[in-house]
Protein backbone atom coordinates (compact mmCIF):
# COMPACT_ATOMS: atom_id res chain seq x y z
CA UNK A 1 0.00 0.00 0.00
CA UNK A 2 1.16 3.42 -1.16
CA UNK A 3 -0.57 5.53 2.51
CA UNK A 4 -3.48 5.03 4.65
CA UNK A 5 -6.53 3.63 3.14
CA UNK A 6 -8.77 6.44 4.86
CA UNK A 7 -7.13 9.41 4.81
CA UNK A 8 -4.56 9.04 1.77
CA UNK A 9 -1.74 10.11 4.21
CA UNK A 10 1.67 8.63 2.22
CA UNK A 11 3.96 5.81 3.53
CA UNK A 12 6.39 8.97 3.96
CA UNK A 13 4.50 10.95 6.04
CA UNK A 14 5.99 12.01 9.45
CA UNK A 15 5.90 9.31 12.21
CA UNK A 16 3.38 7.63 10.63
CA UNK A 17 2.27 3.48 11.38
CA UNK A 18 0.00 1.90 9.81
CA UNK A 19 -2.18 -1.54 11.67
CA UNK A 20 -3.13 -4.61 9.86
CA UNK A 21 -5.92 -2.78 7.84
CA UNK A 22 -3.83 -0.40 6.29
CA UNK A 23 -4.88 2.23 8.56
CA UNK A 24 -2.96 5.18 9.76
CA UNK A 25 -2.46 6.44 13.55
CA UNK A 26 -4.15 9.32 12.92
CA UNK A 27 -7.12 7.99 11.91
CA UNK A 28 -7.44 5.69 14.39
CA UNK A 29 -6.76 8.75 16.82
CA UNK A 30 -9.54 10.76 15.56
CA UNK A 31 -11.79 7.41 15.54
CA UNK A 32 -10.95 6.96 19.24
CA UNK A 33 -11.80 10.40 20.48
CA UNK A 34 -14.19 11.79 17.64
CA UNK A 35 -17.07 12.31 20.04
CA UNK A 36 -15.26 14.90 22.07
CA UNK A 37 -13.69 16.35 18.95
CA UNK A 38 -16.49 16.92 16.90
CA UNK A 39 -19.26 17.96 19.66
CA UNK A 40 -19.17 21.99 19.34
CA UNK A 41 -21.82 22.38 21.87
CA UNK A 42 -19.20 21.31 24.29
CA UNK A 43 -16.57 22.27 22.94
CA UNK A 44 -18.10 25.97 22.21
CA UNK A 45 -18.66 25.89 26.26
CA UNK A 46 -15.21 25.00 27.01
CA UNK A 47 -14.07 27.78 25.00
CA UNK A 48 -16.71 30.25 26.46
CA UNK A 49 -15.40 29.12 30.34
CA UNK A 50 -12.14 30.14 29.31
CA UNK A 51 -13.25 33.52 27.97
CA UNK A 52 -15.20 33.96 30.98
CA UNK A 53 -12.33 33.26 33.32
CA UNK A 54 -10.30 35.52 31.46
CA UNK A 55 -12.47 38.57 31.69
CA UNK A 56 -12.37 38.01 35.49
CA UNK A 57 -8.88 37.91 35.43
CA UNK A 58 -7.98 41.04 33.39
CA UNK A 59 -10.79 42.99 35.90
CA UNK A 60 -8.14 41.67 38.54
CA UNK A 61 -5.44 43.07 36.73
CA UNK A 62 -6.68 46.21 35.55
CA UNK A 63 -6.38 45.26 32.49
CA UNK A 64 -7.18 47.49 29.60
CA UNK A 65 -7.83 44.57 27.23
CA UNK A 66 -9.43 40.80 27.71
CA UNK A 67 -7.42 38.99 24.97
CA UNK A 68 -5.01 39.50 22.59
CA UNK A 69 -5.00 37.74 18.59
CA UNK A 70 -3.03 38.06 15.76
CA UNK A 71 -3.47 39.40 12.64
CA UNK A 72 -1.97 38.78 9.08
CA UNK A 73 -3.85 39.87 6.65
CA UNK A 74 -5.78 36.53 5.69
CA UNK A 75 -9.25 35.19 6.82
CA UNK A 76 -8.78 33.53 10.04
CA UNK A 77 -7.24 36.61 12.42
CA UNK A 78 -10.05 38.88 10.43
CA UNK A 79 -12.77 35.92 11.61
CA UNK A 80 -11.56 35.40 15.12
CA UNK A 81 -11.06 39.32 15.87
CA UNK A 82 -14.84 39.96 14.79
CA UNK A 83 -16.34 37.18 16.97
CA UNK A 84 -14.71 37.81 20.08
CA UNK A 85 -15.01 41.58 19.52
CA UNK A 86 -19.12 41.04 18.85
CA UNK A 87 -19.95 37.14 20.09
CA UNK A 88 -18.03 37.37 23.05
CA UNK A 89 -18.06 40.77 24.01
CA UNK A 90 -14.13 40.96 24.47
CA UNK A 91 -11.76 44.14 24.60
CA UNK A 92 -9.29 42.78 22.15
CA UNK A 93 -5.34 43.97 21.49
CA UNK A 94 -4.43 42.85 18.17
CA UNK A 95 -1.18 42.84 16.45
CA UNK A 96 0.69 41.83 13.28
CA UNK A 97 4.18 40.67 13.28
CA UNK A 98 6.22 42.87 10.12
CA UNK A 99 8.72 39.79 9.12
CA UNK A 100 9.43 41.01 5.39
CA UNK A 101 6.78 38.86 4.24
CA UNK A 102 3.44 40.88 4.15
CA UNK A 103 1.73 41.68 0.76
CA UNK A 104 -0.26 44.46 -0.45
CA UNK A 105 -3.34 41.91 -0.37
CA UNK A 106 -2.54 41.32 3.87
CA UNK A 107 -1.95 44.82 4.67
CA UNK A 108 -5.17 46.19 2.70
CA UNK A 109 -7.01 43.72 4.75
CA UNK A 110 -5.77 44.34 7.89
CA UNK A 111 -6.17 48.61 7.62
CA UNK A 112 -9.99 47.34 6.16
CA UNK A 113 -10.47 45.48 9.69
CA UNK A 114 -8.96 48.39 11.70
CA UNK A 115 -11.09 50.79 10.43
CA UNK A 116 -14.36 48.70 10.52
CA UNK A 117 -14.02 47.02 14.02
CA UNK A 118 -12.07 50.20 15.71
CA UNK A 119 -9.35 47.84 17.67
CA UNK A 120 -5.83 49.12 19.20
CA UNK A 121 -3.38 47.58 17.01
CA UNK A 122 0.90 47.10 17.48
CA UNK A 123 2.83 46.54 14.38
CA UNK A 124 5.45 44.43 15.98
CA UNK A 125 9.06 45.09 14.25
CA UNK A 126 11.96 42.86 14.95
CA UNK A 127 15.57 43.71 14.02
CA UNK A 128 16.06 42.68 10.47
CA UNK A 129 19.46 41.56 11.57
CA UNK A 130 18.08 39.56 14.29
CA UNK A 131 15.26 37.94 12.04
CA UNK A 132 17.83 36.88 8.77
CA UNK A 133 20.07 34.88 12.10
CA UNK A 134 17.16 32.70 12.84
CA UNK A 135 15.57 32.23 9.41
CA UNK A 136 19.49 31.62 7.73
CA UNK A 137 19.89 29.15 10.87
CA UNK A 138 16.06 27.61 10.41
CA UNK A 139 16.67 27.28 6.77
CA UNK A 140 20.41 25.58 7.14
CA UNK A 141 19.35 23.21 9.93
CA UNK A 142 15.57 22.57 9.39
CA UNK A 143 14.91 23.54 5.46
CA UNK A 144 12.38 25.30 7.11
CA UNK A 145 11.78 29.17 7.45
CA UNK A 146 7.78 28.92 8.59
CA UNK A 147 9.00 27.85 12.18
CA UNK A 148 11.01 31.43 12.62
CA UNK A 149 7.63 33.14 12.14
CA UNK A 150 5.42 31.08 14.38
CA UNK A 151 8.14 31.39 17.29
CA UNK A 152 8.66 35.38 17.15
CA UNK A 153 4.61 35.64 16.93
CA UNK A 154 4.44 33.55 19.72
CA UNK A 155 7.27 35.16 21.65
CA UNK A 156 5.40 38.67 21.52
CA UNK A 157 1.94 37.99 21.88
CA UNK A 158 3.08 36.47 25.25
CA UNK A 159 4.86 39.25 26.20
CA UNK A 160 2.71 42.01 24.98
CA UNK A 161 0.34 40.06 27.36
CA UNK A 162 2.60 40.14 30.51
CA UNK A 163 2.86 43.69 29.50
CA UNK A 164 -0.61 44.67 29.18
CA UNK A 165 -1.97 42.27 31.99
CA UNK A 166 -3.85 40.62 29.47
CA UNK A 167 -4.75 36.56 30.55
CA UNK A 168 -5.57 35.00 27.25
CA UNK A 169 -4.32 34.79 24.09
CA UNK A 170 -7.04 33.65 20.91
CA UNK A 171 -4.83 31.69 17.71
CA UNK A 172 -5.73 31.17 14.40
CA UNK A 173 -4.70 27.78 14.22
CA UNK A 174 -7.41 25.54 11.83
CA UNK A 175 -8.85 22.16 13.32
CA UNK A 176 -6.64 20.87 10.16
CA UNK A 177 -3.47 22.52 11.46
CA UNK A 178 -3.80 21.05 15.15
CA UNK A 179 -5.42 17.92 14.69
CA UNK A 180 -3.11 16.80 11.37
CA UNK A 181 -0.10 14.91 13.22
CA UNK A 182 -1.99 13.82 16.43
CA UNK A 183 -1.92 9.84 17.55
CA UNK A 184 -2.31 11.28 21.40
CA UNK A 185 -3.78 13.63 23.85
CA UNK A 186 -0.60 15.32 24.87
CA UNK A 187 -0.25 18.87 23.80
CA UNK A 188 -3.32 18.41 22.10
CA UNK A 189 -6.22 21.00 22.32
CA UNK A 190 -9.17 20.56 23.57
CA UNK A 191 -7.05 18.08 25.75
CA UNK A 192 -4.78 20.37 27.06
CA UNK A 193 -4.59 23.96 27.14
CA UNK A 194 -2.15 25.88 26.96
CA UNK A 195 -0.82 28.13 30.09
CA UNK A 196 2.55 29.31 29.21
CA UNK A 197 4.95 30.29 25.75
CA UNK A 198 6.48 27.17 26.33
CA UNK A 199 3.62 24.60 26.68
CA UNK A 200 1.87 26.86 23.74
CA UNK A 201 5.58 25.95 21.64
CA UNK A 202 5.22 22.17 22.65
CA UNK A 203 1.85 22.28 20.92
CA UNK A 204 3.38 23.86 17.54
CA UNK A 205 6.83 22.06 17.62
CA UNK A 206 6.78 18.84 20.29
CA UNK A 207 10.02 17.36 21.52
CA UNK A 208 12.07 20.11 19.35
CA UNK A 209 10.85 22.47 22.01
CA UNK A 210 12.51 20.46 24.49
CA UNK A 211 15.48 20.34 22.86
CA UNK A 212 15.88 24.01 22.27
CA UNK A 213 15.48 25.03 25.86
CA UNK A 214 18.05 26.11 27.84
CA UNK A 215 19.43 28.09 24.69
CA UNK A 216 20.36 31.73 25.17
CA UNK A 217 18.82 32.53 21.74
CA UNK A 218 15.20 31.19 23.01
CA UNK A 219 13.77 32.36 25.53
CA UNK A 220 10.17 30.68 26.94
CA UNK A 221 9.54 33.69 29.33
CA UNK A 222 9.29 31.40 31.75
CA UNK A 223 7.24 33.89 34.25
CA UNK A 224 5.03 34.62 32.14
CA UNK A 225 1.47 32.98 32.50
CA UNK A 226 -0.99 33.58 29.73
CA UNK A 227 -3.97 31.04 28.20
CA UNK A 228 -3.85 30.31 24.41
CA UNK A 229 -6.75 28.88 22.60
CA UNK A 230 -7.05 27.86 18.92
CA UNK A 231 -10.44 29.77 18.20
CA UNK A 232 -11.37 26.98 15.35
CA UNK A 233 -10.64 23.99 17.62
CA UNK A 234 -13.74 25.02 19.39
CA UNK A 235 -15.87 26.34 16.31
CA UNK A 236 -17.43 24.80 13.47
CA UNK A 237 -16.46 27.40 10.61
CA UNK A 238 -16.07 26.81 6.62
CA UNK A 239 -13.21 28.49 5.10
CA UNK A 240 -15.91 29.76 2.32
CA UNK A 241 -18.12 30.75 5.18
CA UNK A 242 -15.36 32.80 6.89
CA UNK A 243 -14.88 34.65 3.67
CA UNK A 244 -17.90 35.49 3.13
CA UNK A 245 -19.22 36.57 6.45
CA UNK A 246 -15.93 38.81 6.40
CA UNK A 247 -16.99 40.18 3.36
CA UNK A 248 -20.58 40.96 4.21
CA UNK A 249 -20.17 42.43 7.72
CA UNK A 250 -16.77 44.54 7.26
CA UNK A 251 -15.99 44.67 3.66
CA UNK A 252 -12.87 42.33 3.58
CA UNK A 253 -11.32 41.65 0.16
CA UNK A 254 -11.52 38.21 -1.32
CA UNK A 255 -8.25 36.87 -2.71
CA UNK A 256 -7.97 36.69 -6.39
CA UNK A 257 -7.98 32.75 -7.26
CA UNK A 258 -7.34 29.88 -4.85
CA UNK A 259 -3.68 30.86 -3.94
CA UNK A 260 -3.58 29.83 -0.11
CA UNK A 261 -1.94 32.60 2.22
CA UNK A 262 -1.96 35.54 -0.31
CA UNK A 263 -0.64 37.42 2.96
CA UNK A 264 2.78 35.77 2.47
CA UNK A 265 4.53 36.37 -0.08
CA UNK A 266 6.98 33.45 0.09
CA UNK A 267 4.51 31.12 0.68
CA UNK A 268 5.88 29.20 -2.83
CA UNK A 269 8.91 28.76 -1.06
CA UNK A 270 7.34 26.95 2.63
CA UNK A 271 5.48 24.99 -0.53
CA UNK A 272 8.92 24.29 -1.94
CA UNK A 273 10.75 23.51 1.45
CA UNK A 274 8.43 20.95 2.12
CA UNK A 275 8.60 18.87 -1.12
CA UNK A 276 12.57 19.10 -0.93
CA UNK A 277 12.59 18.01 2.90
CA UNK A 278 9.24 15.62 2.84
CA UNK A 279 8.61 14.24 -0.73
CA UNK A 280 4.73 16.01 0.01
CA UNK A 281 3.09 19.61 0.14
CA UNK A 282 2.38 21.80 3.50
CA UNK A 283 -1.13 20.95 3.02
CA UNK A 284 -0.69 17.09 3.03
CA UNK A 285 -1.65 16.49 6.37
CA UNK A 286 -4.27 19.46 6.80
CA UNK A 287 -6.17 17.69 3.53
CA UNK A 288 -6.07 14.25 5.38
CA UNK A 289 -7.61 15.35 8.42
CA UNK A 290 -10.32 16.83 6.59
CA UNK A 291 -11.47 13.38 5.13
CA UNK A 292 -11.55 12.69 8.71
CA UNK A 293 -13.64 15.21 9.87
CA UNK A 294 -16.13 14.76 6.35
CA UNK A 295 -15.13 17.64 4.65
CA UNK A 296 -13.54 16.00 1.46
CA UNK A 297 -13.73 12.58 0.60
CA UNK A 298 -10.55 10.95 0.08
CA UNK A 299 -10.35 11.31 -3.84
CA UNK A 300 -11.00 15.28 -3.54
CA UNK A 301 -8.20 14.89 -1.19
CA UNK A 302 -5.74 13.03 -2.81
CA UNK A 303 -6.50 15.76 -6.32
CA UNK A 304 -5.81 18.83 -4.10
CA UNK A 305 -2.57 17.55 -2.67
CA UNK A 306 -1.07 16.29 -6.06
CA UNK A 307 -2.30 19.86 -7.60
CA UNK A 308 -0.04 21.86 -4.98
CA UNK A 309 2.59 18.96 -6.02
CA UNK A 310 2.45 20.55 -8.98
CA UNK A 311 1.48 23.71 -8.65
CA UNK A 312 5.26 24.03 -6.51
CA UNK A 313 7.33 21.86 -8.17
CA UNK A 314 9.18 24.77 -10.29
CA UNK A 315 8.49 28.53 -8.93
CA UNK A 316 8.81 31.31 -10.41
CA UNK A 317 12.64 32.25 -10.16
CA UNK A 318 12.07 36.06 -9.12
CA UNK A 319 10.60 34.87 -5.97
CA UNK A 320 12.99 32.19 -5.07
CA UNK A 321 15.72 34.91 -5.59
CA UNK A 322 13.70 37.13 -3.07
CA UNK A 323 13.15 34.99 -0.89
CA UNK A 324 17.29 34.35 -0.39
CA UNK A 325 17.82 37.89 -0.10
CA UNK A 326 15.51 38.27 2.40
CA UNK A 327 16.73 35.31 5.07
CA UNK A 328 20.84 36.22 3.80
CA UNK A 329 22.67 36.64 7.34
CA UNK A 330 25.41 37.85 5.34
CA UNK A 331 23.47 41.24 4.36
Amino acid sequence: MSGCVKCGLPKTYQNIRFDENHVCNYCRFFEEHRKELTDFGALEEQFAQEVRAAKEKAAQNGAKYDCITGLSGGKDGAYITYELQHKYGMRVLTYTLDNGFGTDFGRRNIEILLEKLDVEHIWINVKDSTLRQFYSASMKLMKNFCSVCFHFCHYYSHLLASQYGIPLIVNGRTRSQVLQSADNKKGIEPFEVSRSLKSFEYQMFGKLTDKLDGYSCIDFLPDVEATSLSFFMYHDVGEEEKMQFLEEKIGWIRPKGSVPHPECWAHPMAEKCSLVKHGYPVRTGELAELVREGALTLEEAVREREADREAYQDIPPEIEARFHERVSSKK
